[in-house]
Formats: structure tokens, sequence, C-alpha cells
């Protein structure tokens, strides 16, 4: 057994301790509400944006987003966090993006994150590094990673993107998320998810329809501005999920302290309990033996 000291010690730490985590629970459920209120989707948008699909799916337009061009490596993005306490999440995610890679020589691999980054260095593998979705900057970082993606593909260097982020279901479960980003299909951008049904338009709507731009120009205009709504999603979802999880394992590792505080404390009470009992037996031993010499 500890002795006193320490036992009394470790209980006014452990005290602190809780008030510390405490205070970072309270600060990761702000967070979670604030990112839960700015949610980036628009559902008008969805909606205009199923119209354009259909009708330029009946024009039978063609563009290289729309095309999957099989002789090219695969682009393979992770996206992992720099929060604390995020060890399993980040993982997760690793491992998924390594069950995505077909062809592990040939595929490129984009890593959002210095925790994704260090595990990829770890198994040595290469990779392009972008700095970890912001509080404050995830649409931001949202917006150049598109420009990234987008930029490269038009140049031929992959053959389709998949990106894999952690996927918010709720405050106490997240999932490692997969989604093909290029190339798209009208039938992909009409059903992206929380857009509904597809939508099917009356002959007359889309038979006289006339583009002031070529059918081609229209298409990469539209397909960047989905590609736009979907990696500011998959940021947003990040951010929850990150946020989720920190929370929840905060919450567990208050729940571990209270069993700890609470052996501790039994081990206190014991101890005190002893050393009284044993002073006690003293005193009376003390004052037995003074009658006895009287």
């Amino acid at each position: 057994m500890l002795p006193l000291g320490k036992l009394k010690e470790n209980l006014e730490l452990n005290k602190s301790l809780g008030g510390i985590i405490e205070a970072l629970k309270v600060g990761a459920a702000i967070r979670l509400r604030q990112f839960q209120e700015n949610r980036p989707l628009y559902p008008d948008f969805l909606k205009a944006l199923k119209v354009c699909s259909v009708m330029l799916d009946k024009k039978k337009a063609t563009h290289p987003f729309l095309e999957f061009r099989k002789d090219l490596p695969r682009c393979v993005v992770a996206i992992t966090s720099d929060e604390g306490f995020l060890g399993e999440l980040n993982t997760s995610i690793i491992n998924k993006l390594l069950d995505q890679r077909k062809e592990s020589d040939r595929d490129i691999v984009v890593v959002l994150g210095e925790r994704g980054a260090g595990y990829l260095e770890d198994i040595d593998v290469s990779f392009k590094k972008f700095p970890g979705i912001g509080d404050e900057t995830y649409l931001q970082d949202a917006q150049k990673l598109k420009n990234y993606l987008m930029e490269e593909y038009l140049k031929e260097k992959f053959r389709d993107i998949i990106i894999i982020y952690p996927k918010f279901i709720s405050v106490s479960a997240q999932s490692s998320g997969v989604v093909q980003l290029l190339p798209v299909s009208f039938g992909l951008i009409s059903q992206v998810e929380g857009s509904g049904e597809p939508v099917e338009l009356p002959p007359a709507i889309y038979e006289d329809l006339l583009l002031e731009s070529s059918a081609s120009d229209v298409v990469e205009g539209l397909v960047n501005l989905w590609s736009g709504y979907l990696i500011s999603n998959i940021a947003w979802s990040s951010k929850l999920s990150e946020l989720s999880a920190r929370l929840m394992h905060l919450d567990s590792s208050e729940q571990e302290l209270q069993k700890i505080n609470q052996k501790l404390g039994l081990q206190y009470f014991k101890h005190v309990h002893t050393l009284a009992d044993k002073t006690i037996r003293e005193i009376s031993a003390s004052r037995f033996l003074k009658k006895e010499e009287k």
C-alpha cells in the first residue's frame, strides 16, 4: 500500500487533472456545436445542380472530367487530424487508404495533416502533403485541395481520385468515409448525398436548351461547383468527426479517472482508519499499563 502522504498527493493531482479534462470537454463541445451550425450546404444549389446535370446528360455532353483513363495511376487522398486524442481515428483512415491503393507502386497518395504524414513515413509510403484542415480555414483548405486535384486531373496525372475522410455519423459514432471525386457521371451528381432522388424533367425543358458556352465548358463549370461543394462537405464532416471523437475520448478519460479516484479514496480511508485504530490501541494500552503500575 502507498504511504498516506502519497495517496493524498495522488488524490489532489487527480482532482486537478479532472478539472483540466472537464475544461477540455467543454471546449470541444462548444466547437462541435459551432461546426454543426455552420454546415456548408445549400439545398437550393443542390436542386439547381440536379436540374443542370439532367439537362446536360440529355445533351450527351463530354469532358475529361467524365472520362475514366485506365492507363494512369490512381490518386488516393486521406484526410487526417492533428488534434490530440485521435490516434484511433487517424489509424482507421490510413488503413482505409492502404486498402484503396490498387497498384501500390503507381498510385499517388495525398495526405492532409502531420499525423497522417507521420504514419505514412513510418511505413515508407511516398506521398504529397497538405496542411491539416483548420477550424477557421476549413473552407479555404477545401478550396486549395480541390484546385490541386482538378488541375492535376486535367493534366492527365490521374485515372481517378478517391477521397478518404472521417465521416460524421453522430457525436458517439464516426466512420471512414470513401468518396470518388473524379471522374464523375451525371447520375452521381444528381444523386449526391443529401440531394434526394434523381431528377426527371419533361422533354420540353431540355429539347430546346441553348448553351451560350460549349457543352464542354458548361460541364467543367458544373463539375467545379459540384467538387467544391463535395470537398467542403467532406472538410466539414471531418472536423465534426474530429471534435466528436475528441469529446468521446475525453469523456472516457474522465470516467476512467473517476474509477481510479474511487480506488484511491478507498485506500486513503483504509489507511487513515488503520492509523487511527493503531493510535487508539496504543493510547489504551498505555493507560492500562499506568493503572497496573499504580
